[in-house]
């Protein structure tokens, strides 16, 4: 059943949207997702930032999550403000093209 997380950062005066765009890069390349990920959704506004991911499964989230810890701890970032996820009871997208 496919797994959605939602993690959410707030500007802070040590951590804002440079900081953010360098966690992105560090966290994989920008124009792909990786294979167990269905869909990401990243948003910026002036409070934070929100990441809205679909995975194939929760193991499938929590081994991105952990493949990807070192290089974000390598740039010192704040925390999230808020993390959460879920199993997903409905999931539709639209399709390509």
């Amino acid at each position: 059943m496919p797994f959605c997380t939602i993690v959410e950062f707030e500007w802070t005066e040590t951590f804002g949207q440079e900081q953010f765009a360098t966690m992105i890069e560090r966290a994989g390349p920008v124009d792909e997702i990786p294979a167990s990920c269905v869909s990401r959704i990243v948003g910026v506004d002036d409070t934070g930032a929100r990441v809205i991911e679909v995975w194939r499964s929760g193991a499938d989230a929590q081994a991105f999550a952990e493949q990807s810890a070192p290089a974000l701890a390598e740039i010192q970032m704040a925390p999230p403000s808020r993390v959460t996820g879920f199993e997903t009871t409905a999931y539709w997208a639209a399709p390509a093209g």
